[in-house]
């Protein structure tokens, strides 16, 4: 623990509710799955607190509720990690709306977080294998290579594929880049510069698609029976590309290990391999913690890709981000 004063601030259990009634309202421009992690998280600490009788908003109380998640309701360290953030937040909301001083959860680690990934990486030969065994003459088969190469050039998640559509592909200056929804966010404020290669597989999917497409338009359709003509689903892009993976021969019994999930931890090695700095990869992956950026260079070098110019060309780092 960093020995730091923090002044104590007493606070009745009502003035509590309403702070954090007031936090979750500030929270109006994130998704409704984070303003409901909030509450869930958040209700668990007013308990605490209504408990405890003796927070004041120091790094003691901080670590003792810390210790309280650990032992009595016995999380694992994922979730004590998702409980501190949440209360980091809320005092931050605190220290801005100036009734504390100083933000104490600041000063308390959350949950241990992890060393490596849990998902494996595609090799360079993975990635020829699954991109040749996809065929180009028919709708699913375009879409599908345009949505691997977006998952890797973009270092896309599953949330953010469903969301876009066409008009969030655009061009600014000499670059195109796609506005995503980040997790956590209800708006589209994320540009991605997309490497040409990735662009042009999306180009040739939309032009099959033909002239006139709205800007609302999804940009991955469905051409499941239940859902023709919608955006695809996360479920949908999970199941597509594990097809994918399976009929290429990919996945080699790795079905744990090597998921849709994998394309984006490819990406992240593949820049790092190429020269990209921690906050290249932080900017490019929507990643807000330095050290989740940093799990790439620990794996630097075993994609083997600094002699591969045509493997660089699927991420191709643009310098000018």
């Amino acid at each position: 623990m960093i020995e730091d004063y923090f002044k104590p601030v007493k606070m009745k259990l009502s003035t509590l509710n309403e702070y954090v009634a007031k936090f979750i309202a500030s929270c109006a421009d994130k998704s409704k799955e984070t303003q409901g992690t909030y509450q869930r998280t958040l209700k668990e600490f007013v308990y605490f607190f209504a408990t405890d009788r003796m927070f004041q908003f120091r790094v003691k109380d901080v670590e003792r509720y810390k210790k309280y998640l650990h032992t009595t309701k016995k999380m694992k360290d994922i979730s004590v990690a998702a409980y501190m953030t949440s209360l980091r937040r809320l005092c931050q909301y605190l220290v801005e709306s100036g009734v504390i001083e100083k933000n104490p959860a600041k000063r308390v680690q959350g949950g241990k977080r992890p060393t490596a990934h849990a998902r494996t990486f595609l090799t360079l030969a993975d990635i020829d294998l699954l991109l040749n065994s996809i065929e180009e003459d028919t709708a699913t088969g375009l879409r599908d290579k345009a949505l691997i190469l977006t998952m890797l050039g973009c270092a896309c998640a599953e949330l953010e594929l469903t969301n876009a559509v066409v008009g969030d592909l655009r061009k600014i200056e000499k670059r195109w880049v796609l506005f995503v929804q980040g997790k956590g966010k209800s708006i589209k404020d994320e540009p991605i510069s997309v490497p040409k290669t990735t662009y042009e597989a999306i180009e040739k999917y939309l032009q099959h698609r033909g002239k006139d497409i709205p800007p609302e338009a999804p940009l991955f359709l469905s051409y499941s029976n239940r859902a023709q003509g919608k955006s695809m689903s996360i479920r949908g892009i999970r199941e597509t590309i594990n097809v994918r993976l399976k009929t290429s021969n990919v996945k080699r019994g790795r079905d744990l290990k090597l998921t849709p999930f994998s394309l984006r931890h490819t990406a992240g090695i593949l820049m790092a391999e190429q020269g990209a700095s921690p906050e290249e990869i932080m900017k490019r992956m929507r990643i807000e913690w330095r050290p989740t950026a940093m799990l790439y260079f620990k794996q630097k070098g075993k994609l083997k890709s600094e002699n591969s110019p045509e493997k660089a060309e699927l991420i191709a780092v643009d310098k000018n981000e």
